[in-house]
């Protein structure tokens, strides 16, 4: 069986559990829980078990025709189901925050001649972005997208001339709250670029305010924006491309001012040497190939950086050329298309580091081998969060990272009738599941899949 035949099989079977998340979930975490007595097991009064109210619960893939959104909690086993109220309907959440989501949908079509007239004069449509509560079913309206000038119109005319079509889930790249009331957060967005050197950029608002303040890029520096996090009282940035520590004053609309840390991961996340190996002739892994930074602060108040490791499999088919022989081991050459870039591609996570920053979000201070007193629940659609590992529910251990992930790859544009969904690159698996940092082992509990995600998937924390 050759490596496209083997890809493809993994990646329907992704799909066809993915359409049954819901249901699929509870099936697997009632089997781990078979042999327990207590959470899962019939004929045990729901008063009787040992719930943890403090574990956050799973936002499940929707698209712009749900009119509501699925939770899965983790501490009961079930399903919640919210409704969207009117004005969101037709709206996904593409960022989860301190018990909020952050819906976006689409708005009027707008003109820009100013910035996208080099592509086109075709009107674009703009997006509007609400915070919604889905348990008190409070609304908040942030300033919309296209106050991103020239960033938003930019990105949605690249999108729409290169790949035919945008999707807002892959602009926004977080959306942070200072608190868990609006009314007195300051809002932090970082959103991406359309460019090859994404380094990402970011703006910051108030409730009321009519546009997004947005952060001023030095032309002849190029800071990277990563992972963002209010951390007692300050803006944390990760960034890869600086060394030290830098501090900056930001001044919003009306001159409120918010203290901004750029902090580097050089110093944490320098990867070993790659290490290329050969499966077959037709499929080969790179080892240390990159990793992902995320901020944490921890249930004690400490600031922590994890660094989430991936392997990279490389695959070419053999149906489109003869067969390939190598004569080096560590030759990649063959797995390289035209135009310089991996032909087929997937990232798995391979493993997790733990770190702990200084006090004053200063450089990294050491290394977190255990968690034993919480547990980490990881994502790239929001706030990723710490919980004390107390009454735990049976099937959920301590000293345990639950990462998800939500990433959409595209390869370039081969052709004019090349649809948008084909354009995506050959990935098996957006990875999500369980990391237990004892043993180093990963549990990959949530199912594979590789369709195209309008929405984020992330970690909700019930707040009323």
């Amino acid at each position: 069986m050759n490596a496209r035949v083997l890809f493809r099989l993994y990646r329907k079977l992704g799909e066809y559990l993915s359409c049954r998340l819901p249901s699929f979930i509870k099936m697997l975490f009632s089997n781990r829980c078979k042999d327990d007595i207590g959470f899962g097991q019939p004929g045990v009064p729901e008063d009787d078990r040992v719930i943890m109210d403090k574990l956050p619960w799973l936002l499940l893939p929707h698209d712009t025709q749900c009119e509501s959104l699925k939770f899965y909690d983790l501490s009961r086993n079930k399903v919640h189901e919210r409704n969207l109220p009117e004005v969101l309907l037709g709206g996904v959440s593409v960022e989860v925050s301190r018990g909020w989501l952050a819906i976006a949908k689409e708005g009027q079509y707008i003109r820009d001649t100013k910035y996208s007239s080099y592509l086109s004069f075709k009107p674009i449509p703009d997006t509007e972005i609400y915070l919604f509560n889905p348990l008190s079913g409070a609304i908040h309206q942030l300033p919309s997208l296209s106050t991103l000038v020239p960033y938003y119109y930019s990105f949605v005319t690249n999108c729409i001339f290169n790949m035919g079509g945008f999707n807002v889930a892959e602009f926004i790249g977080r959306v942070e709250l200072s608190s868990a009331d609006p009314s007195k957060s300051i809002i932090a967005l970082r959103f991406n670029e359309f460019e090859a050197s994404n380094c990402g950029n970011l703006a910051l608002c108030r409730l009321g305010d009519k546009c997004w303040s947005i952060f001023p890029r030095e032309t002849n520096r190029d800071i990277e924006f990563r992972d963002i996090l209010f951390y007692n009282g300050d803006l944390c940035v990760l960034s890869h491309k600086i060394e030290h520590v830098e501090t900056h004053i930001f001044k919003l609309a009306e001159d409120d001012e918010v203290r901004i840390k750029f902090i580097p991961v050089s110093n944490a996340g320098r990867n070993p040497f790659l290490e290329i190996e050969h499966l077959r002739h037709d499929i080969a892994i790179i080892k240390h190939v990159y990793y992902e930074p995320y901020l944490v602060e921890s249930v004690n108040g400490e600031l922590l950086i994890i660094l989430a490791h991936n392997v990279c499999y490389l695959y070419h088919d053999e149906d489109e050329e003869e067969e390939r022989l190598y004569e080096d081991d560590d030759d990649l050459e063959s797995f390289y298309d035209e135009e310089g870039d991996f032909e087929r591609f997937y990232c798995k996570v391979s493993g997790f580091s733990v770190y702990e920053v200084g006090p004053n979000a200063g450089m990294i201070l050491r290394s977190v081998q255990s968690l034993s007193d919480q547990l980490i629940f990881l994502t790239s659609g929001g706030r990723s969060v710490s919980v004390p590992a107390e009454n735990l529910p049976c099937g959920i251990q301590r000293n345990c990272i639950f990462f998800l992930e939500n990433d959409n790859c595209f390869s370039q544009v081969s052709g004019d009738d090349q649809k948008r969904e084909e354009m995506l690159l050959r990935r098996v698996s957006r990875e999500s599941g369980i990391c237990y940092l004892e043993s180093g082992r990963i549990e990959r509990l949530f199912p594979s899949f590789n369709r195209l995600l309008k929405c984020k998937v992330g970690w909700f924390t019930p707040s009323p």
